[in-house]
């Protein structure tokens, strides 16, 4: 699993020459390489976090360029994470139910993505969509790989 510092630089440039823009929810973004980016809805719209990160607790990260709203608010939150999309051309992301990277998980192919978590069913049941709390880059967990 390579994070490349080029990539951050690349997300931070981009950050600055976004500017004002970015104050707004996202609409048609293009996610920067080696990156995923979240989205607060389906279909890859809404706030968006660029992140080239894993994170281990999406309650403490907010969407770029929104410095109030947070990746996670508590479950079932209409502004949590509701679709990814993976620009690692070589690695999966591992998204987990709860915080540290643990509980309920699925996986999202390298260069793949999720465009809406509704229509994932966790192994305990409950749907993927507002609930996810983590996100980690590589095959670690056990859940299964999602592509549409």
């Amino acid at each position: 699993m390579i994070r490349r510092t080029s990539a951050m630089l690349v997300a931070v440039a981009s950050l600055f020459s976004a500017g004002v823009a970015m104050a707004a929810p996202a609409q048609a973004y293009t996610c920067t390489p080696d990156n995923a980016c979240l989205y607060s809805d389906s279909d890859f719209t809404g706030f968006v976090r660029d992140d080239y990160s894993s994170r281990s607790n999406w309650e403490s990260f907010n969407y770029d360029g929104a410095p109030n709203i947070l990746l996670y608010w508590g479950e079932n939150n209409p502004r949590n994470v509701s679709s990814i999309d993976n620009w690692d051309t070589d690695t999966r992301i591992s998204v987990y139910y709860n915080s540290q990277w643990l509980g309920p998980c699925f996986k999202i192919a390298a260069y793949g993505s999720v465009s809406n978590m509704a229509y994932i069913t966790l192994s305990s049941g409950k749907s993927a969509n507002d609930v996810m709390n983590s996100h980690l880059f590589g095959n670690n967990c056990s859940g299964t790989v999602y592509n549409f």
